[in-house]
């Protein structure tokens, strides 16, 4: 069974695994999420695979009717996901998948009992955000403004690092998203929400002196970031040039956009401590989502106190 809920089409009958009374389930399952949830593509896609592997696994073991699947067999499918190698991350989405599905029935009154409340999944190890130090963040954006090319990903790079830009907020932006005159930016972010940032000083000097060169090389593409064929910059050519950026800087680390957007948030909440402030910054739905940066923070403060404070050293650093 697969769901094409990211490509907007209805989904293939349940009839592929002997499944009828799921079909409406899953259409009406679909349009919920698509329309209502107004989630992103690459999100529908995941949950289509996600609930696609579930439910091969429900008809190998001939589970043919929603009234059939229990608490009991679902986790036994996060079991086998476990047995199988898959990671705690990856199980979790999978069984939050499942969960959302029959959560949504349940609500909708289509079944009497939710089996996917109670099962457990492992859980997950927290690993914490690489996060560059504001020295490597100054050395990454002291680019050499002498080509078509540096110019622009001096711009782009202050402009991530400054207003915290996901990948795909910072590909798809366009000149109508900019406001010079008030150093702002509109995005349009995860759940098509739309959110309003300020542009620091460094970065609209950047971006000023990137818009001047761009115009003499393209004024009907309305991407801010284009390549030299006057075409919208993609994903991977970021990443690319980021990493060239890196290499050239002697940061020896694997950087991504994200790590950019990682290391804003945490040095926006080491000065100004302003959980709710950084959330709306980052226009992260949940708080909890924002709240790895505590950890961080923490982990910042730890450094601190154990490299300062006088009981804290070893006693060999101590030791005169």
């Amino acid at each position: 069974m697969t769901l094409y809920i990211y490509q907007g089409l209805p989904p293939l009958s349940m009839k592929v695994h002997g499944m009828t009374d799921l079909n409406s389930y899953t259409k009406t399952f679909s349009s919920y999420l698509k329309y209502e949830k107004r989630y992103s593509n690459d999100t529908l896609k995941n949950y289509s695979l996600d609930l696609d592997k579930f439910f091969t696994y429900l008809s190998n073991n001939k589970i043919v009717k929603v009234s059939e699947v229990t608490t009991d067999l679902i986790q036994k499918y996060i079991n086998s996901l476990n047995r199988s190698g898959f990671l705690a991350t990856s199980i979790s989405r999978k069984a939050s998948s499942i969960r959302s599905f029959f959560s949504f029935l349940y609500k909708k009154k289509l079944i009497s009992i939710n089996p996917s409340k109670k099962i457990i999944v492992p859980k997950r190890l927290q690993k914490l955000p690489l996060i560059l130090s504001i020295t490597q963040i100054d050395e990454l954006c002291d680019i050499p403004e002498t080509s078509f090319a540096s110019i622009r990903d001096k711009a782009m790079i202050e402009l991530m690092y400054s207003s915290g830009l996901r990948l795909s907020e910072i590909t798809s932006l366009n000149i109508s998203s900019l406001s010079i005159e008030d150093g702002t930016l509109s995005v349009i972010g995860k759940g098509n929400k739309q959110r309003y940032l300020p542009i620091g000083s460094q970065a609209l000097a950047a971006i000023k002196k990137w818009l001047d060169k761009r115009n003499s090389i393209s004024m009907s593409n309305d991407a801010v970031f284009l390549n030299k064929f006057g075409n919208r910059l993609s994903n991977r050519s970021v990443q690319i040039r980021l990493n060239y950026w890196a290499k050239f800087k002697g940061i020896n680390c694997k950087i991504s956009p994200h790590t950019l957007r990682h290391s804003c948030a945490t040095h926006l909440l080491e000065s100004s401590g302003d959980l709710r402030a950084v959330q709306e910054f980052l226009g992260h739905e949940d708080i909890s989502t924002t709240q790895i940066y505590t950890n961080v923070d923490f982990e910042h403060l730890k450094k601190v106190y154990t490299s300062s404070h006088p009981r804290a050293a070893s006693k060999n650093k101590n030791s005169r």
